[in-house]
């Protein structure tokens, strides 16, 4: 387990189109291992690894930089700063919170997150006291309206396989990509495709964008879900430490019935335990990205976390383990002929 590097990217701070500390991280690991790198038009990441058919698949694997967080909106008189959120930061993370604003010069700037609610106990107005008596004092400490504002939490292990940290999502899936590319053999048969996505949490869009750059064949998105910390039964299929989920439903995607048959199989003949998963709500980049160009097989490969959205975040070094290893049989087995039968949709009634 490399918790240095987990540790960075959690500690880096990146919401939706601020993404240039994770994108640094990216490419200071998986520069010299990739043939080609570059950038779609909204800042998502793409690192390239050719491969040696002369009619490869194009794999593409994605997880995305943003976090959920907050811009500044509005300085008060009094040196109060208001927020608004980007993407859905829980509300009982917003109470007595330490965050850090980041001004256009790239300094920090901590002070305490805290709210004022209505009669009925909802979140009204979100404002971060950063020590100071006036506007002025604010604006002299070079802090402007839309200025990023993250969770100044410090990634830590709790256990000996478990560490909590800000942005878990979906820093563990950057983490999980990182790793899976390093371990990944200098000689394949497939085309393929890491990629840090950009804006996820405002709309799942990098994926988007992305996906119709690099128009790969199958789209693998890694992402997370939030393990009910409470719930230890039967309805609970997100525990973390129980391997990685894959994903059968989302809101914004169905995947593939025989690629979702083929990845549980793959999983099974190599002893990498996984869970099986489905979001009543939210989406992943894989929402948008299977509706690129015709549409584009896409499955979800996910993460559990334990309070996703707030300031800390458990994740299991188990799932990412196993993860990345899964990751890796995908690269080295997938088929052209794989693929062909994912996607023979007439097959045994077409002459009838």
């Amino acid at each position: 387990m490399n918790s240095l590097l987990l540790k960075r990217l959690c500690e880096a701070d990146s919401i939706a189109s601020h993404e240039d500390e994770v994108r640094k991280i990216l490419y200071s690991e998986l520069a010299k291992l990739s043939d080609e790198i570059f950038c779609d038009d909204l800042g998502s990441l793409i690192f390239y690894k050719k491969g040696r058919s002369k009619n490869p698949l194009k794999l593409m694997f994605c997880a995305h930089m943003d976090e959920v967080g907050f811009m500044v909106r509005h300085i008060s008189d009094i040196g109060f700063i208001y927020l608004i959120a980007v993407g859905g930061v829980l509300d009982k993370s917003k109470e007595m919170q330490m965050v850090r604003i980041t001004t256009d010069s790239g300094q920090k700037i901590e002070g305490l997150l805290n709210v004022t609610k209505d009669s009925q106990g909802n979140v009204q107005e979100m404002y971060v006291d950063i020590g100071v008596e006036t506007a002025q004092e604010v604006y002299d400490c070079g802090i402007e309206i839309g200025n990023m504002v993250c969770f100044a939490s410090e990634t830590k292990q709790l256990q000996p396989h478990v560490y909590a940290g800000k942005a878990m999502d979906d820093r563990s899936g950057c983490y999980v990509l990182i790793e899976a590319m390093k371990k990944m053999a200098t000689d394949i048969e497939n085309d393929v495709y890491f990629v840090g996505t950009s804006s996820e949490e405002v709309g799942i869009r990098g994926g988007k964008t992305a996906t119709y750059l690099i128009d790969p064949d199958i789209v693998f998105a890694i992402d997370v879900a939030n393990h009910p910390e409470l719930s230890r039964n039967y309805t609970n299929h997100r525990y973390i430490g129980k391997g990685p989920m894959i994903v059968h439903y989302d809101k914004t995607m169905s995947p593939n019935r025989k690629l979702l048959a083929y990845v549980k199989r793959l999983a099974k003949e190599n002893n990498i335990p996984y869970q099986c998963d489905m979001f009543s709500g939210g989406g992943t980049d894989a929402g948008n990205a299977h509706l690129e160009k015709g549409g584009r097989l896409s499955l979800v490969l996910g993460i559990p976390l334990r309070y996703c959205h707030s300031c800390y975040s458990f994740v299991h070094q188990n799932d990412l383990d196993n993860l990345i290893e899964l990751i890796g049989l995908l690269v080295e087995k997938i088929t052209r002929e794989d693929y062909v039968e994912f996607i023979n949709y007439m097959g045994g009634y077409k002459n009838d």
